[in-house]
């Protein structure tokens, strides 16, 4: 382990994402294995295992965001979907669903804080770039962009929970196309 502190942190929060990436938050010890330190260092670095745990969701939230943000600066709105969609299999391989499911697990209000604020974030991000994709075809919503952004990170979450539960990828690629389509009826042409 280096003794660069910095670097130690990042070390055991990248073992504690590995861990919750194949399922589970693990223990503070298995957090040390995993980061190949002093369970010690764990808590220097991290007092409580949900202080650990929050720290993961904080960051596996913004990585999220970064990403789905990116995914929706695509040159056309159906470039967009289709990058989102290639987007929620690559997370689904990646476990990033697993790992985000196993944080909604966590019953602390640490990490329950957590995943609640990254989880609105990720909220306001889709509504943000669904918007954008609406505003390039020229359309409005007709509710509250926030609740469509609700609705949105619905969809991303169900599907990648359906994708993680073993369904076939190309059953859901319909379904989440079929959920763009009800996005479209929730629209109007915009006013300029």
């Amino acid at each position: 382990m280096t003794k660069d502190p910095e670097r130690a942190r990042v070390t055991i929060l990248d073992a504690a994402e590995r861990l919750l990436r194949r399922g589970g938050g693990g223990t503070v010890d298995q957090v040390a294995h995993e980061a190949r330190c002093a369970k010690g260092l764990v808590h220097y670095h991290f007092k409580t295992k949900a202080a650990l745990l929050a720290a993961a969701a904080t960051r596996l939230g913004e990585r999220r965001r970064s990403r789905w943000a990116q995914a929706f600066q695509a040159p056309t709105p159906d470039a967009a979907i289709k990058r989102s969609w290639t987007l929620l299999l690559s997370e689904s391989r990646d476990g990033t669903i697993r790992a985000w499911t196993a944080l909604l697990a966590q019953h602390d209000q640490v990490t329950d804080r957590a995943v609640r604020l990254e989880s609105a974030s990720f909220s306001s991000a889709i509504a943000s770039a669904a918007n954008g994709l609406l505003e390039q075809l020229g359309l409005a919503p007709t509710v509250p962009i926030d609740e469509l952004g609700l609705l949105l990170a619905g969809v991303v979450h169900g599907m990648g929970l359906e994708l993680e539960s073993g369904m076939e990828p190309e059953r859901l690629q319909g379904a989440y196309a079929a959920a763009w389509l009800g996005v479209l009826s929730l629209t109007q042409p915009a006013t300029r």
